[in-house]
């Protein structure tokens, strides 16, 4: 397994981000070194926040045969799926589709719901302008929509299911201004959520999908840019995020992991770890009340497979 210094680890990272990137473990010693990882292209921005995680989950583990954490950050996907598959990773948080897609490939198990910023779930809206021709799913035929990105879930996955279960086809353009086949819906990536609401703001798009918590949040739909736009659909709400662990970590130490990550919350420092940790306020179990979103959430990634290829 690959080792870096943590002095050269902080250089690459201020540089520029590497294919992977691993910080050295937390409390290391002789024994089992669980391994946090993340899908990111910005290691630097993550850095501090897996780190914190990992000092707090060293420190309560030490008695249960557990040496040390360390974190890994790598750009893809692929590159996680094969750290998981060569064991090199235990422990990653994820968006649901990612976390079912590395559970369907025997990689990872879904162990968490993760409570983002303090909600276990989410759904999209779709907005167009309140003097427009758009009032329903129904009007989007010959109109043109901006998605956020190919990776967003409430921005792209989930908005791009109900379009289609409406009976429509989609139709990719080169740019806003491209002419739309008039029986498809033609659609373009803004590239942000404020983009999404400036581009229906603007004309550049009939309609446009973010998420409720976006679309709630002044910072990404300003108020002056609502005033003129209405929600004509919303997604039935799913899971937010999951945490997953590696589906060959030893059992008693994905027990001990689970009861420590459930009480998190329960105490001061986990509480301030939880927070620097993209803000999530706690972990639960996958059963009882997380099972609608949950069970929602797989039935749109069914739906949704190849979306993002």
């Amino acid at each position: 397994m690959l080792r870096i210094s943590v002095a050269l680890f902080v250089a690459l990272v201020a540089v520029a981000p590497a294919s992977i990137i691993w910080a050295p473990p937390v409390h290391a010693d002789a024994g089992t070194t669980l391994v946090i990882g993340r899908i990111t292209t910005e290691p630097r921005k993550h850095f501090d926040r897996l780190r914190a995680m990992a000092k707090y989950l060293a420190a309560r583990l030490a008695g249960d045969g557990i040496s040390g954490v360390e974190v890994v950050m790598v750009d893809s996907v692929d590159k996680m799926r094969a750290l998981l598959r060569d064991g090199q990773v235990d422990i990653i948080s994820e968006t649901p589709f990612v976390a079912f897609e590395l559970a369907e490939q025997g990689l990872a198990t879904l162990l968490l719901r993760e409570w983002k910023k303090g909600v276990p779930q989410y759904h999209s809206v779709i907005v167009a302008r309140k003097d427009g021709p758009v009032r329903r799913l129904e009007d989007l035929r010959g109109r043109r929509f901006a998605f956020e990105d190919h990776g967003s879930t409430s921005g792209y996955m989930l908005p791009r299911a109900a379009i289609e279960m409406a009976g429509f086809r989609l139709h990719e353009l080169d740019g806003p201004r491209d002419p739309v086949p008039e029986d498809a819906v033609g659609y373009s990536f803004a590239d942000g959520e404020i983009n999404v609401i400036a581009w229906v703001n603007r004309g550049l798009a009939d309609a446009g999908a973010i998420s409720n918590l976006d679309w709630n949040d002044p910072a990404t739909a300003p108020p002056r840019f609502r005033e003129a736009l209405t929600v004509i659909h919303e997604t039935p709400p799913i899971i937010r995020s999951i945490l997953v662990v590696r589906s060959t970590l030893d059992a008693a130490h994905r027990r001990r992991l689970t009861e420590v990550l459930e009480r998190m919350h329960e105490d001061a420092e986990g509480r301030k770890v939880l927070k620097a940790y993209f803000a999530v306020s706690r972990f639960d179990r996958l059963d009882g009340d997380a099972l609608p979103s949950l069970q929602a959430a797989q039935e749109i990634w069914r739906r949704t497979r190849g979306f993002a290829n």
